[in-house]
């Protein structure tokens, strides 16, 4: 049986996991005067630190399940495939827009984002960094567990990335 289970991205963003460790310490400063609601902050903030996407694949049934694990509970998206082609690489422009009172600031920048790619018209996303090199380095292992290549996208013309 090869089932290949794992983590591919964290569901809250770095500003929110910030604001679970604040719920996480209030927890444990408010417990000994509310513990009603120290119990409650303190879920609050594992919620926010365990919460995070996972790929679960199944070679031998040619099933995968792509979902969000919230405490034990997952809840996503399943479905069948007859090979796994390999895992892309392209890259993408973000922005981001802050308001301010005296005026506006849009941050841009190129993030990389790996993705599965099915026989059929299916595709998972894995990951995003900022760095390639991080992404490629966090997509060898699964696409050595994979058996297949990584295709680099992201110079106009796509070519295979050797594993090391």
């Amino acid at each position: 049986m090869r089932i290949i289970d794992l983590k591919t991205s964290a569901y809250f963003s770095g500003m929110i996991m910030i604001a679970g460790a604040a719920l996480v310490l209030m927890s444990v400063i408010v417990f000994f005067v509310k513990m009603w609601l120290a119990v409650f902050l303190f879920v609050c903030g594992i919620v926010i630190f365990t919460t995070h996407y996972r790929l679960r694949v199944d070679l031998d049934k040619k099933v995968f399940f792509d979902y969000v694990w919230i405490l034990g509970m997952k809840s996503g998206e399943r479905g069948t495939f007859d090979t796994i082609e390999y895992i892309f690489i392209k890259k993408s422009n973000v922005s981001q827009t802050m308001n301010h009172r005296a005026g506006t600031t849009v941050l841009r920048k190129e993030v990389f984002d790996g993705y599965l790619k099915f026989s059929d018209v299916n595709k998972i996303h894995l990951a995003s960094r900022d760095s390639k090199k991080d992404l490629v380095k966090q997509l060898q292992p699964l696409a050595m567990q994979l058996n297949v290549r990584v295709i680099d996208h992201t110079e106009g013309q796509p070519f295979e990335i050797r594993m090391v």
